[in-house]
């Protein structure tokens, strides 16, 4: 049995060892992890799923990726595309989601190399067997970055365009999967409780590579030992909140938001603490301050121990040009820079808990008297994208 990845399936909170290989997908032999604690009376109830008559098929049985070929009566393909004629809503928040680019995005494609191209990442960016063109066989020396290939004759490019789409989570065995039954849909629903549970996100967001000391992925870990696990608040409940939309072409009402949103300025809040508004030039004047993770239900950030943010403070002159030296930390995970990539340090913000940084500048004499503002904001770092900021303290050179 050759000795992969471990991961986190479903229906029950596992820690499972990738071992024997099938043709397109890695088969998991489960060990126990632990229970989610029980939720206080008051806890959150998750919304209720339709009884049906049917079984629904279950979701992830343990294989990544899954096999799914049998497009459903009603449908005319299993791409993102054939869905949008009625879904249009649910389409387009999709389509604009990390979900849709978790092939394509360059941050992934960039870890996906630091990595080895190890198709213990191409199995959950690509769920599907069909959206891979060659499909791993066995491994050499059991090492993920060594995989052996064969050619894949189900390869559909343009699935593999969609990275995790529609049918990832709501197709199986020729039936479409929700919360709902329908009598009028052109196609068989089948209920699925399962969409609605936290450890149907485990498949993919929890990974420990072999003999490592933490797990690589480990953002269901860090939920279900948080504050938010412990009140019932499930994945869904933030990431997919519901909203009034047009749920098909004939019907609107309240769904699951399919944008898989992710936003900085809720996840964490910056506190400061200064002795005064006024700063003196040519006197060191110091700020204290404290980022909280008061939004995010596992760590701030998770995910990818490639990933990482900055929290940058400045001093921004009436000009818009910093005035002094700015003041940054990182919140980064440091991995070794081979498997099993063990942990070196870690400077992350776990759910509910916070950290205190001190800075202190320096206003050259020479510079003019001006309103300036104390500007606090966090990027990722090398993604591209904008800083968020958290906070903007009027203040006055003197």
């Amino acid at each position: 049995m050759l000795e992969t990845a471990v991961r986190i399936m479903k229906p029950v909170v596992r820690n499972v060892l990738l071992g024997s290989l099938l043709l397109g997908g890695i088969a998991l032999a489960a060990g126990r992890r632990g229970g989610t604690p029980p939720p206080p009376e008051d806890a959150i109830e998750a919304p209720e799923v339709e009884a049906s008559a049917v079984p629904a098929p279950v979701l992830f049985d343990g294989n990544l990726p899954i096999a799914v070929e049998e497009i459903p009566a009603g449908l005319a393909n299993l791409s993102a595309q054939s869905c949008n004629a009625c879904h249009w809503q649910s389409h387009d928040d999709w389509s604009d989601s990390s979900h849709a680019q978790a092939w394509r995005s360059e941050r992934y494609q960039e870890a996906l190399h630091r990595v080895g191209d190890s198709t213990a990442c191409t199995t959950c960016h690509l769920p599907l067997t069909n959206q891979h063109d060659r499909l791993a066989t066995s491994y050499i020396e059991g090492d993920l970055t060594r995989p052996t290939f064969a050619d894949n004759p189900s390869w559909d490019p343009s699935l593999m365009s969609e990275g995790v789409g529609c049918v990832a989570c709501h197709v199986r065995d020729g039936v479409v999967l929700g919360l709902h039954e329908s009598t009028s849909a052109p196609h068989p629903v089948v209920v699925s409780e399962e969409l609605t549970q936290s450890t149907f996100c485990a498949s993919c967001h929890q990974l420990t590579w072999p003999d490592a000391d933490k797990p690589f992925y480990d953002t269901y870990g860090e939920w279900e030992a948080s504050p938010y696990a412990a009140a019932g608040i499930r994945c869904q409940d933030c990431h997919m909140p519901p909203v009034a939309a047009p749920v098909t072409a004939t019907h609107f009402a309240g769904q699951a938001s399919h944008r898989f949103s992710a936003d900085l300025a809720r996840a964490v809040s910056v506190l400061m603490s200064m002795e005064a508004a006024q700063i003196q030039r040519g006197i060191v004047f110091p700020v204290s301050m404290r980022i909280q993770n008061t939004g995010s239900g596992h760590h701030f950030p998770t995910g990818s121990p490639f990933k990482r943010y900055q929290l940058l403070a400045e001093l921004i002159g009436a000009e818009g040009l910093p005035l002094s030296e700015p003041f940054a930390f990182d919140l980064a995970r440091e991995i070794e820079a081979a498997p099993p990539w063990n942990t070196l340090s870690d400077t992350r913000l776990p759910a509910g808990e916070e950290r205190a940084l001190s800075w202190e500048f320096l206003v050259d004499q020479r510079t003019s008297a001006q309103d300036a503002i104390i500007r606090v904001s966090v990027q990722p770092v090398g993604a591209g994208e904008a800083p968020t900021v958290l906070q903007e303290i009027p203040v006055q050179v003197l």
